[in-house]
């Protein structure tokens, strides 16, 4: 199979609106992504909704938001496709229209970056590259996976099919290897609920996992599992053996480059996908296009296969003309006793620049006025920075915001922060 089903594309357009609801309205956004959707959810308009509960009332704002998420994700404006989603309401007939576009030749995907370095951005990736991809996985589970027994009957997804890493492994895969998914609140319910069974095969991320061993949670004999985003920790994973999970594999990559490589071994070495080779030492190239792709991080390399992230890139960004690195300037400020961790940030808008700032602050920080806090951080910062590397803009949380991947996210996107 060489094409996304329904259920899939409905899937995946659910998913979108739940982002894009929970990015407007900020409120109850768990509530968005937890919801099950359906080829009768019907999006629609206060005016024209006719009070079924398979119904999500939206304002013309946000309908317009989510065609645009959907027209993006599976470039329908490729085919001028586009207009058909505002002909029609339900989740089933958008899928439809997104069906009927692909068939016309429109295939490639769009996907959005997750925004940890920054605005997020846009990143197109090739089908065929992500269907050799899926297959690929297909391949590898099934020489890695050990006798029949062990072998994947069912995916068990925790992550959001519209990220990459979840198109790829709760899409992608399971069409490929024939094998059903189950995704979202009800892959929780049955992972929490210590309901799996031989052959499962859990699409989580680091947080998610964290959850599963601080909750003690079983597993059957032959139940094996894939991260990305990040290493699962060296505690977590020998946790996770202890309750029965077989074993976890780990992916590396990024919306940019789709998968890079892939490992078994905790700490071991990262082998390449076939798709890659190493240019250098910062640079992988795409063998099909002979592309040059930068590594989101810096690589060890232990040969011309396989390699190791080091750490996130220190890029500089430029401030009224100067080289500033927000990286060093947030070790900087978690120095200070209030603050637990900081990010810095080049502020993204064409009315305004320099830098901004999240505090991360400690537990009795926390109780001091958010103005108190910020000012006092501000003084000490003064004696330490540079015009052009103090930042302008503060905000403070008790915790660092992340994406429903456990990724971070900018914390402008968070509604409960409180900034200067």
């Amino acid at each position: 199979m060489s094409t996304l089903s329904q259920a899939s594309i409905i899937a995946i357009i659910g998913a979108l609106t739940a982002d894009e609801l929970a990015k407007i309205r900020k409120k109850d956004s768990q509530l968005w992504k937890g919801r099950q959707w359906k080829s009768d959810t019907i999006i629609t308009t206060a005016s024209r909704a006719q009070g079924n509960d398979n119904e999500v009332k939206v304002d013309s704002f946000e309908w317009m938001s989510i065609a645009s998420r959907v027209v993006d994700f599976f470039q329908l404006d490729s085919t001028g496709l586009e207009d058909y989603l505002l002909r029609v309401s339900s989740l089933g007939e958008w899928a439809e229209v997104v069906q009927t576009s692909r068939e016309q030749g429109s295939k490639d995907i769009t996907f959005s970056s997750s925004g940890s370095s920054g605005q997020p951005k846009k990143c197109s990736q090739r089908w065929d590259d992500l269907y050799r991809e899926a297959e690929y996985f297909a391949s590898y589970l099934g020489d890695n996976l050990g006798d029949n027994d062990a072998q994947i009957k069912r995916v068990i997804s925790a992550v959001p099919p519209h990220h990459i890493y979840g198109f790829i492994f709760s899409v992608l895969l399971p069409e490929v290897m024939h094998v059903p998914v189950i995704r979202g609140l009800k892959a929780f319910t049955l992972t929490q609920g210590q309901r799996l069974t031989n052959g499962d095969f859990l699409v989580g991320f680091p947080g998610w996992y964290r959850q599963l061993a601080q909750a003690n949670v079983g597993f059957p004999q032959q139940a094996h599992a894939v991260c990305s985003s990040g290493p699962v920790a060296s505690d977590v994973l020998q946790q996770l053996h202890q309750q029965g999970l077989s074993q976890i594999i780990e992916v590396y990559g990024s919306s940019e480059t789709s998968g890079l490589g892939v490992r078994i071994m905790r700490d071991g070495w990262y082998e390449l996908l076939p798709r890659w080779q190493r240019r250098d030492l910062e640079h992988v190239v795409d063998i099909s296009t002979n592309d040059s792709v930068a590594v989101p991080d810096e690589l060890e390399w232990f040969d011309e296969r396989h390699f190791k992230p080091l750490a996130r890139k220190d890029h500089a960004v430029q401030v009224n003309g100067y080289n500033v690195y927000p990286k060093r300037i947030a070790a900087l400020m978690a120095e200070h006793p209030s603050i637990k961790e900081a990010r810095v940030r080049l502020i993204e808008s064409d009315s305004d620049s320099g830098l901004k700032a999240l505090i991360v602050a400690e537990q009795q920080a926390l109780n001091m006025p958010t103005e108190a806090l910020i000012a006092q951080v501000q003084s000490w910062l003064a004696e330490k920075l540079d015009d052009a590397e103090m930042p302008r803009k503060f905000a403070v949380s008790g915790d660092v915001p992340v994406n429903d991947m456990g990724k971070e996210i900018d914390w402008d996107l968070q509604a409960d922060l409180m900034s200067r």
